[in-house]
């Protein structure tokens, strides 16, 4: 196993459980989301209004397509990442995919108690964040289970609760092979 990809809907985790579950591991954590910002040099939202989502789904791309090339990282990646289903399976090699998962209303109060949302959440469909969940995750939802090794549920459960169940699922995997 190469890396661990964490990979599930806004507001799910990612980034605090791949911090946390890099620093046991010590491991380096990247949050995709993140990069890209730093590399295209603005917000999500500000990429978006300026060159649309095509343009921010190209970066996101090219930048899956790097990190299958990397070793000893915990990713965490944006929400949309699993629809890039031919960088997805590169990036799947050597890899444990982990889908962290929450109910609908988990996410929404997440997302009305983040102040960063509208910046690093915009609306992929033109509505209120909150009114789209439920369509974008009637259509990620199938590529979620196909793509992913592991679904946990976050709902209730800490950063480092969810670290030590990938941890634990880890180890169970080695005991199988």
């Amino acid at each position: 196993m190469k890396n661990i990809v964490l990979t599930g809907f806004r507001a799910t985790g990612k980034t605090s459980v791949g911090r946390t579950l890099a620093a046991q591991l010590k491991w380096a954590f990247l949050d995709t989301d993140v990069l890209l910002c730093q590399r295209l040099g603005a917000p999500i939202a500000d990429i978006v209004a300026r060159h649309g989502w095509a343009f921010f789904r190209q970066a996101e791309g090219r930048l899956l397509r790097e990190l299958a090339a990397m070793e000893n990282t915990v990713v965490a990646t944006g929400g949309g990442a699993i629809e890039h289903r031919q960088e997805w399976q590169e990036l799947r090699k050597g890899c444990l995919v982990v889908w962290l998962d929450a109910d609908i209303a988990t996410i929404r109060q997440r997302l009305r108690d983040d102040p960063n949302s509208s910046q690093q959440r915009p609306s992929l469909t033109g509505h209120a964040i909150q009114d789209e969940i439920e369509e974008l995750l009637h259509k990620r939802i199938p590529l979620y289970w196909a793509g992913s090794d592991l679904r946990l549920e976050t709902a209730g459960k800490t950063p480092e609760r969810l670290a030590e169940e990938i941890q634990s699922a880890i180890i169970e995997k080695a005991c199988h092979m």
